[in-house]
C-alpha cells in the first residue's frame, strides 16, 4: 500500500496558506487553505476505499496522458 504524500502535501499546503499569507491576503490564504484540505480528504478518501477518488481520474485521463506525450 502506497504511503499517502498527498494527505502530508494537503496539510502543509493548508498551514502554508493559513499561516503564512493570511494577515497579507486573507482570500488567498483561505483559498490555500481550502485547496490543501480538499487535497488530503482526496488522498484519505483514495487510502481507505477502492474507489478512485476525483484526482485520482485527472491524474489517470488528463495530466498522465499529456506527460506520456511530452515525453517527461
Amino acid at each position: 500500500m502506497p504511503a499517502p504524500h498527498h494527505f502530508y502535501v494537503g496539510v502543509a499546503l493548508s498551514l502554508f496558506g493559513f499561516t503564512s499569507t493570511w494577515p497579507y491576503y486573507p482570500a488567498t490564504a483561505s483559498g490555500f487553505a481550502f485547496i490543501g484540505l480538499l487535497v488530503a480528504l482526496d488522498d484519505v478518501i483514495e487510502h481507505m476505499t477502492p474507489y478512485s477518488t476525483p484526482l485520482d481520474q485527472l491524474w489517470k485521463r488528463v495530466v498522465h496522458p499529456f506527460v506520456r506525450i511530452l515525453g517527461i
